[in-house]
């Protein structure tokens, strides 16, 4: 299953540093995706083929995977938003710097470090609640793209999200959503908003 979500009004990344702490929260306004942004996600299990003297049948195989990826595009303004996925953002401190002001950069020299994960959250432009969202919970994004800086026009760059498979004996105490992805409301039994300044999900009342 192949999907294009081209009709975006942002996309919420979360994370949290330990099982107990908040939610962090990183929000990509649809003036950040630029017009031609789009989401791709690619999910599709493995399958059981079985041959015999009628044929050959082939059926899925319940909780693996022969493809999960995604990706998002992003408007590359400044490197504030693919340096903060990336956890190589850091912040400006001279007097007069503003919220964009900082530097991407990479120092770190332990290249068997697990780079932390985000929960990446699609919202579509009219939806009012989750019903039609789309979350990836365990993503490493990654820039895989050429860049341009300085033409005419503000360059496009693709992120690669990286979505991690839901691993019980690794994820179950994370703090995060105990899957690899969810279609549709946060909480199926009530109309669910994700709160994008808190990471947290609430009924809509």
């Amino acid at each position: 299953m192949a999907l294009n979500i081209t009709q975006l009004h942002r996309i919420i990344a979360r994370k949290k540093t330990s099982a107990s702490a908040d939610w962090e929260t990183l929000v990509i306004d649809a003036d950040d995706l630029g017009q031609d942004s789009y989401m791709t996600v690619n999910i599709a299990p493995m399958k059981r083929t079985r041959s015999s003297a009628k044929g050959t049948t082939e059926s899925p195989i319940p909780g693996t995977f022969d493809s999960f990826s995604g990706s998002i595009n992003v408007l590359l303004d400044n490197f504030r938003i693919i340096g903060t996925l990336l956890n190589n953002w850091k912040k400006s401190t001279y007097e007069g710097a503003d919220a964009n002001a900082g530097q991407m950069s990479d120092s770190d020299s332990n290249i068997c470090a697990a780079n932390e994960y985000w929960s990446v959250v699609a919202q579509g432009v009219c939806d009012d609640g989750s019903a039609t969202e789309i979350e990836l919970t365990r993503c490493q994004p990654s820039l895989e793209d050429d860049l341009e800086p300085g033409t005419s026009e503000t360059a496009i760059v693709t992120i690669a999200l990286n979505p991690i498979i839901y691993n019980a004996s690794q994820h179950s105490s994370d703090g995060y959503p105990q899957k690899s992805y969810r279609f549709g409301d946060y909480d199926p039994t009530k109309k669910m908003r994700l709160n994008v300044t808190t990471g947290e999900y609430a009924e809509v009342l």
